[in-house]
């Protein structure tokens, strides 16, 4: 069992034995699926690959374009407290330029003047749970801990050679939600997932105006941050993307079970 594998392991039972200390056998749950979309701008993407590669910007050596994604999410609410998901979030920014200086990525030298393609590739899955601990008529508020695996990277490719430093890698984050309602059909709705270390930092920031369709359906509107990134020996990467979008939500009918 490698470094990554013991640590994600050990991390969730942390996370399983938190969780089973906060609810009953007896429970009332409710299960979701959602599915989110719409545009990614780039604000910051630098990149430097090996100790002394060369640092380039995605956003301005590279003009990078708008590009869409989509986030896929599953999960139950339990007794209206305890919230569990599992998300999938891929995200892949593919751009291609013609540069007047070399770019220096790992131990291959990309030289001027020659088309290259630089695929920037950062998919998240994330297992999630959060804790309501202020539940009011209009007002919503919960703090919990989100268990992260991403499998990230940058890849450059010209005519004449190819690069990649794609890795898999854990991070367990804080996450922050609050709802609240402006009437019986309007709402608005914050979740926070975050942490800060002195080598890098990974924060996912979203806030939306939520509108109820039907009884089992509501749409969202808004806007998410994605930020953060790492300074290693090795490699480079900090980024800020801004994205809008848009998302559905489908709710089952509640029933009871016991778990």
């Amino acid at each position: 069992m490698n470094q990554l594998t013991s640590k994600f392991v050990l991390y969730l039972r942390f996370w399983f034995l938190f969780i089973c200390l906060n609810f009953n056998l007896s429970t009332y749950a409710q299960t979701f699926i959602n599915f989110e979309s719409g545009a990614v701008f780039t604000g910051i993407n630098d990149i430097r690959n090996g100790n002394n590669g060369t640092l380039f910007s995605l956003k301005n050596d590279f003009s990078t374009s708008v590009s869409p994604f989509l986030r896929l999410r599953a999960g139950f609410l339990i007794n209206g407290e305890h919230y569990f998901s599992f998300l999938y979030a891929p995200l892949k920014i593919i751009e291609s330029s013609i540069r007047e200086k070399n770019i220096l990525f790992g131990e291959k030298d990309f030289k001027a003047n020659l088309p290259i393609e630089v695929v920037y590739k950062f998919n998240s899955y994330r297992f999630i749970y959060n804790r309501r601990i202020i539940i009011k008529d209009n007002f919503k508020f919960g703090l919990g801990l989100s268990a992260k695996i991403r499998d990230a990277g940058v890849s450059l490719k010209n005519k004449e050679l190819f690069s990649e430093n794609f890795s898999i890698g854990f991070v367990p984050l804080v996450n922050l939600l609050a709802n609240y309602d402006l009437s019986q059909k309007m709402g608005i709705d914050f979740f926070g997932e975050g942490i800060i270390a002195s080598k890098g930092r990974a924060i996912d920031i979203s806030l939306s105006g939520r509108y109820i369709l039907t009884k089992n359906l509501e749409g969202n509107i808004g806007y998410r941050l994605l930020e953060g990134g790492a300074d290693g020996t090795n490699r480079y990467n900090f980024i800020q993307l801004h994205f809008i979008f848009a998302s559905l939500n489908y709710s089952f009918d509640k029933k009871n079970k016991e778990l």
